[in-house]
């Protein structure tokens, strides 16, 4: 068939920070302890020196301004990700674009494969099965910039028409120099229901579940 041419970082700063400030929590407790023991067993004739204490104590106090700051981020960040998950419902009922690399055949039939092209370029389609072996792959030459799709009717390039079930494309974008760029894919649908596990965030679209990270664009019900 031709083609045809239609012209999220708070999670590992969250882990990161908890367990920082696990790890200073322990620090500052355990640098009380030694010092503490280091002034009940100095000797009484040569007492640990006031420039040594001084230091000592500069760096409790740096323990303590860090441990203060790194909570105070933490807590920012707990906050924020309420509020990503209080924004992300008012989502419901909206279309949505996101990135996607998958086909679902389904009586012999498969739903377009979309793509954009910021400039002009030649573009080849590689597709494989669950196994990952490729079972179709189309040199599409050069094509318009702009958004594109392509319906593929499920048939190897033998022309042997393929079984139902889930299958894995790749669009690449050939360079200049003979290089291969993956642009991926989009698809496009409404939001039916956001949903949460932990703090990670998840969008259903056309009963398929897509992470918030992979949204590009929305827009009203269209």
């Amino acid at each position: 068939m031709m083609i045809n041419d239609l012209s999220s970082v708070y999670l590992n700063s969250l882990y990161g920070a908890n367990d920082g400030s696990r790890k200073r929590e322990l620090d500052k407790q355990a640098f009380l302890e030694l010092l503490i023991t280091e002034l009940k067993n100095q000797n009484p004739l040569e007492p640990l020196d006031n420039k040594d204490l001084v230091a000592q104590l500069t760096q409790l106090t740096s323990l303590e301004q860090i441990s203060n700051m790194t909570k105070s981020v933490t807590d920012f960040i707990k906050t924020n990700i309420g509020l990503m998950k209080a924004q992300s419902s008012s989502m419901i009922g909206k279309t949505v674009v996101v990135r996607a690399n998958n086909i679902d055949v389904s009586d012999g039939k498969a739903p377009p494969i979309y793509f954009k092209l910021d400039e002009p370029a030649r573009v080849v389609l590689k597709i494989v099965d669950s196994n990952g072996k490729e079972v179709f792959y189309k040199d599409f030459g050069e094509l318009n910039e702009g958004l594109q799709y392509y319906v593929w009717d499920t048939k190897n390039n033998e022309g042997v028409a393929l079984p139902d079930g889930v299958y894995y494309y790749s669009v690449y974008k050939i360079n200049p120099d003979g290089t291969q760029e993956d642009i991926g894919g989009l698809e496009s649908g409404k939001v039916e229901a956001v949903q949460f596990e932990g703090e990670n965030i998840y969008i259903l679209v056309d009963g398929k579940r897509y992470p918030v990270s992979s949204i590009i664009e929305v827009s009203e019900e269209g």
